[in-house]
C-alpha cells in the first residue's frame, strides 16, 4: 500500500494471520490512515487489499479496481465516537445487524454485546445523556454486533481505532479481555489501533509497529515491544 496524507507518505506491505491484530506506534506514524483505506473510506494511490479465504480483491489500483466501503466484508468503529442523535443507547448498537442469516440470534447477540461492555442499564438513555466514555463503548458495542451479525462467506474484519481510549485503567482491561475472548468464540479477527504497551500485552496481540508510515517490525507483543515495555517499567521505577 502506497498513500499520501498531508506531509506522511505510507509505505508499507503487512498481512493478518492471528485473531487480534495491534497497528501500534506514535502519533502520526499512520496507523489511522491504515484503518481508514482497508474500511475503503480513503482512495490509496498505490494498493493492493486482499481478504478472506477466498482471496477477495478489495483494491487494485493496478487493476483500477476499488471496492465501495459499503460492499466490504469490514464494520468499524472510529476513535471519536459517532453515535445518531434520534435512537438510544440499544438502537444505536442495533444498528446494522438487520438481514443477516443471524436473524433469529440477534436479540441473543444484542443482550450480549450490552452486557459485555457494561450497557444493559443504559439501554433506554438518549447519546446527549452519555459520558464520552459510555458513547466510546456504544460505538465499539455497534460495530462489534455488526459484525458478528455479518452475512457473508468470510466472516467480517473487525477494525477499532484506539477502542478503549478514555476508559479507565480497570475497566479497560475488564473490557479488553471479555471482548477478545467473546469475539475469539465467533471466530472474527480484530485489527485496531493502540499506542498502550499495557493494552498490547494484555489482549496477547499480534503488533505491527510503526514509524513515519513505514512497517518496522512484526510478531508478538512481548517480542516486538519488548524495550517499549522496559522503558517504560523502568520510568515507573
Amino acid at each position: 500500500m502506497k498513500h499520501r496524507v498531508e506531509s506522511l507518505s505510507l509505505d508499507l506491505t503487512f498481512a493478518l494471520s492471528k485473531p487480534w491484530t495491534i497497528l501500534f506506534g506514535p502519533s502520526g506514524s499512520g496507523k489511522t490512515t491504515v484503518l481508514r483505506t482497508i474500511a475503503g473510506f480513503v482512495h490509496p494511490h498505490t494498493c493492493t487489499l486482499i481478504y478472506g479465504p477466498r482471496d477477495r480483491i478489495l483494491v487494485s489500483t493496478e487493476d483500477r479496481l476499488f471496492l465501495p466501503a459499503y460492499q466490504r466484508p469490514i464494520r468499524t468503529a472510529a476513535q471519536a465516537a459517532r453515535l445518531f442523535p434520534n435512537r438510544n443507547v440499544k438502537d444505536n448498537v442495533k444498528y446494522g445487524m438487520g438481514g443477516s442469516s443471524h436473524a433469529q440470534a440477534e436479540q441473543e447477540i444484542l443482550e450480549q454485546i450490552m452486557h459485555l461492555m457494561r450497557l444493559t442499564t443504559l439501554a433506554d438513555r438518549q447519546p446527549n445523556e452519555l459520558s464520552g466514555g459510555e458513547k466510546q463503548r456504544v460505538t465499539v458495542a455497534r460495530a462489534v454486533a455488526a459484525a458478528v451479525a455479518f452475512d457473508g462467506v468470510e466472516k467480517a474484519l473487525l477494525l477499532l481505532d484506539e477502542p478503549f481510549a478514555g476508559l479507565d485503567s480497570v475497566l479497560r482491561d475488564e473490557l479488553a479481555i471479555a471482548l477478545r475472548d467473546w469475539l475469539s468464540r465467533w471466530k472474527i479477527p480484530v485489527l485496531s489501533v493502540s499506542h498502550d504497551v499495557g493494552e498490547c500485552h494484555l489482549l496477547n496481540a499480534e503488533v505491527i509497529r510503526m514509524a513515519e508510515g513505514q512497517v518496522m517490525e512484526q510478531g508478538p507483543a512481548a517480542t516486538v515491544l519488548a524495550q517499549e515495555r522496559e522503558r517504560l517499567l523502568a520510568r515507573l521505577g
